[in-house]
């Protein structure tokens, strides 16, 4: 999963989002609309076509990673966290643990929010 900052110098008032996308940059997984901080989850990837623009690959800050694919990986997933540390996350009988501090400390974490 990579972080992209749209850079396109649109011609109209068309603004630059930020992308979170496969490798590839043909799929997006979610994205931050332009002068917000909420990130929004597609249901679905969404192929995303990329001719004649421009993108700035940047750190994953936000530690996101697509439910979507959670469940292809199977019972433990490695995620990022906000200062690029990686945690991993566990289900067991529906129930999610992290490897975190703050879920070793609280019993809860961002990591495994639902």
């Amino acid at each position: 999963m990579k972080v992209f900052v749209e850079i396109t110098a649109w011609e109209s008032t068309t603004p630059n989002h930020t992308y979170f996308m496969d490798d590839g940059k043909s799929k997006a997984y979610a994205y931050i609309p332009a002068g917000k901080d909420e990130l929004f989850e597609f249901k679905s990837p969404l192929k995303l076509d990329v001719r004649g623009r421009k993108f700035k690959e940047v750190a994953n800050t936000w530690g996101f990673f697509p439910r979507s694919d959670l469940k292809l990986v199977g019972k433990s997933w490695k995620v990022v966290g906000s200062k690029g540390n990686e945690y991993t996350v566990t289900e067991e009988d529906g129930v999610l643990t992290c490897s975190c501090s703050g879920f070793k400390f609280r019993g809860q974490c961002r990591h495994t929010a639902q």
